[in-house]
């Protein structure tokens, strides 16, 4: 794998890879963006050219490939499909995108200067038909934005991008208070489910889309937000304030264009429109009363012409490619698991689609799918102001079939190999006998861990005591708990005692809605727990390096009680959070 030059800026997944690099069957070409929960590529398979995004293996990058798929027939991002990399111990899920040259909403809007009927008609309506859509489908995108909206070069079609944080029924729960989101775009509903907040998971609303539309069109007509930045009490301004009427602010917004963008932000949800068919007759209705005035540019200084598109290079055809290797199901019976994986890698392949992605120019046009913004789950009016997301990179919004991803020789000898199995052993009474978990090796901790180590006041010996909140019982708080392997989100728990009385002198240094994230492993009669990440009210990840233990320092790890499975053991749900100077080895029983 070829790595950036050490002048070269890091990506937070350590990444940071060169041109020519070879990413599950993809040759990258140039970085598009990087995020903490992604990094975007430029790449190249045969003739084509794709976005390529490459997310953690855990359950988010899992909850988006679920997401993408859910949406694949809808006019958003084209998905092609995912794989693992890298191949012998994959890190990573890359998903497969359809590249397409674009900008975001904003810097069409400011460089093209629309006027309100452009506004309605060829942005407005058509994001409200496609949250309609998406919504039909289950899916809420939950980070409406225009950095999440990419006007496509070629036909200035909105596109929406960026399915990361998004929500639908049965999804894994990845954050505690509040769903990932960008906070100027926020309901008031979502900020009062915050503030109240009793343990449930936020609720998957639509509706919640349809205010930060309104907040996204509020910016267009007038570039300002509705409730100011996270400079001031944003969430306060979002409960209480009634926004300066758009048609005030700027005169050149037609009164009943700025009437119904207020509605959109009514602090009552009944007053708003109730779903995206009711916004898109409210739109058509205003349009109908348009006059001249509708057609003057919103703002002075003329407008400039987009560059039209230019000629495409000629493509070579994608041949067939054969079936990708996607994230092992969570837990499947063997016979079933190995009759999946035989129908998987037996299936004929589909046959790669032929893009229309425009070479590269010299041009200010970027390519989207990913905003480079960090999402964050609370809501903190004194949260620093974070820089201006970047124009988003994209996938074409066509509905591509899903491709597979071309195995190595020796999967493909592995793949064989399950297939035939699938076809000897499908009776009921060919069992497998479940295998104990590898044994883990001890690791380095994470780039940066002391200082964070250090900031947040631990001592190399002191802990803290949280709750593991992935699997508190909301209504009995203090019982025992059934756990898994797998990714996992903990909470300082608040001492009663006065400081100084207890036997962690840290723990009121650790503010309240401090975020640590991590992993279990379950074995036999411990569970094991590796925490790498560590969120502040109000701030952006940082590396931590501590593990769980029950009090004794010799041993990691916390004793299951009696009740539960090999595979979802039993435990009480609080331990202590030591700093390691490494990973300790974790055993295979």
């Amino acid at each position: 794998m070829r790595i950036a030059r050490d002048d070269a800026p890091d990506e937070p997944l350590g990444l940071n890879l060169l041109p020519g690099a070879e990413v599950a069957g993809f040759i990258i070409e140039s970085r598009l963006a990087a995020g903490s929960f992604g990094a975007l590529y430029q790449a190249r398979r045969g003739g084509k050219r794709f976005a390529i995004k490459l997310v953690p293996r855990d359950a988010r990058g899992e909850r988006e490939v679920d997401a993408l798929r859910r949406v694949r027939e809808l006019p958003v991002v084209g998905f092609h499909g995912y794989g693992l990399w890298p191949e012998e111990k994959p890190r990573f899920i890359v998903l497969a995108l359809e590249l397409v040259e674009g900008v975001a909403l904003d810097t069409w809007a400011r460089e093209f200067n629309p006027s309100t009927s452009e506004l309605l008609t060829q942005v407005m309506l058509p994001l409200v038909s496609t949250l309609g859509q998406l919504h039909a489908a289950g899916v809420v995108h939950r980070d409406v934005k225009e950095a999440n909206i990419v006007m496509r070069q070629k036909d200035s079609h909105p596109v929406l991008v960026d399915f990361g944080a998004a929500g639908f029924e049965g999804a894994p729960r990845l954050t505690l208070r509040l769903p990932p989101g960008t906070p100027e775009y926020r309901s008031p509903e979502v900020v009062r489910f915050a503030r109240e907040w009793e343990g449930e998971p936020p609720p998957e609303r639509p509706g919640d889309d349809l205010w930060a539309l309104g907040v996204t069109l509020y910016a267009l007509l007038t570039r300002t937000l509705p409730f100011g930045d996270r400079h001031g009490s944003l969430a306060q301004a979002i409960l209480e304030d009634t926004p300066e009427p758009p048609h005030t602010r700027n005169p050149r917004v037609p009164a009943a264009v700025g009437e119904l963008c207020l509605r959109l932000l009514a602090k009552d949800p009944s007053e708003r429109p109730a779903d995206a068919s009711t916004l898109a007759l409210d739109l058509k209705a205003a349009l109908a009363g348009a006059d001249a005035s509708w057609d003057e540019p919103l703002f002075d200084g003329g407008r400039k012409p987009l560059p039209p598109p230019e000629p495409c290079l000629p493509l070579m055809p994608q041949p067939a490619s054969e079936p990708f290797l996607a994230p092992e199901p969570r837990r499947w019976p063997m016979a079933l698991a190995l009759g999946a994986l035989a129908a998987l890698f037996l299936a004929p392949a589909t046959p790669l689609q032929e893009s229309t992605a425009l070479p590269p120019t010299s041009q200010d046009v970027s390519r989207h799918e990913m905003a480079e913004v960090h999402m964050t789950g609370e809501v903190v009016s004194s949260a620093g102001l974070q820089k201006s997301p970047s124009p988003a990179p994209v996938a074409h919004a066509t509905n591509p079939a899903e491709t597979p991803m071309r195995p190595s020789p020796k999967n493909r000898r592995l793949i064989a190999t399950a297939a035939a199995t699938a076809a000897l052993c499908t009776a009921p009474a060919c069992v497998s006998t479940p295998k104990p978990a590898p044994p883990l090796p001890a690791e380095p901790c994470p780039k940066g861990s002391e200082e964070t180590r250090e900031r947040l006041g631990l001592g190399p010996t002191e802990s803290v005591k949280v709750w593991l909140m992935s699997y508190v019982n909301r209504k009995n708080v203090n019982a025992a708990i059934f756990a898994k392997s797998g990714p996992v989100i903990a909470e300082p728990k608040i001492l009663p005692n006065p400081p100084g009385d207890i036997r962690y002198p840290t723990q009121y240094a650790i503010p309240k809605r401090t975020i640590f994230r991590g992993q279990l492993y379950t074995r036999e009669n411990r569970v094991y727990g590796r925490f790498t990440e560590v969120t502040l009210p109000g701030e952006k990840p940082m590396p931590i390096c501590m593990e769980i233990d029950d009090g004794g320092l010799d041993e990691p790890g916390v004793v299951v009680v009696a009740g539960g499975t090999r595979d979802n053991p039993k435990l009480y749900p609080t331990a202590l959070l030591r700093p390691m100077p490494e990973f300790r080895p974790i055993p295979s029983r």
